[in-house]
């Protein structure tokens, strides 16, 4: 039997679980319908999250994220990954007329606070906790937002494929 280059390609394709084609449209003004609380604004009537990094983020969930693959979780699963990225974005957020060692201090990695005092000051965060289900899916565990979105991400991915 003979197949033509379109043949082979589409039993690829469907062997992969790849899923290709273009997204819905998918807006900053769409995320902050969802997520209200990233489109906060200072004193001055500035955004907090610059819209350049909204913007980034939102680019960056249209190529990572495919409609074909999420379906009806599709608009859940961007609102999750963008939140996400802006939580950790606004973890390592600092003045820029701070301490050096205050913006530093911004952007190092955090854990669970375990325990705090008042006298001398001392605070203690557990990393481990923050593994576990999670392993191998980075950062995502660090957020509650991350979190929901690797157990969306996981029924989406859920199901074997066969390659002949």
């Amino acid at each position: 039997m003979i197949y033509s280059t379109l043949d082979v390609m589409g039993i690829i394709t469907a062997a992969s679980n790849i899923r290709c084609g273009d997204n819905p449209e998918y807006t900053e003004d769409t995320f902050y319908t969802a997520y209200p609380q990233f489109n906060k604004t200072d004193t001055a009537g500035n955004r907090v999250i610059p819209a350049v990094v909204v913007s980034g983020w939102v680019k960056l969930a249209h190529a990572a994220l495919s409609y074909r693959r999420y379906r009806d979780y599709w608009e859940m699963a961007m609102g999750l990954f963008i939140a996400h990225w802006l939580t950790l974005y606004m973890q390592s957020a600092a003045d820029p007329g701070d301490a050096t060692s205050k913006i530093i201090n911004a952007g190092l990695a955090k854990g669970v606070q375990t325990s705090k005092s008042a006298g001398d000051l001392s605070v203690s965060y557990d990393f481990s906790m923050m593994t576990g289900d999670f392993d191998g899916w980075g950062t995502y565990k660090y957020t509650a937002f991350g979190q929901q979105f690797i157990t969306i991400a996981r029924l989406v991915s859920a199901g074997g494929m066969c390659v002949w």
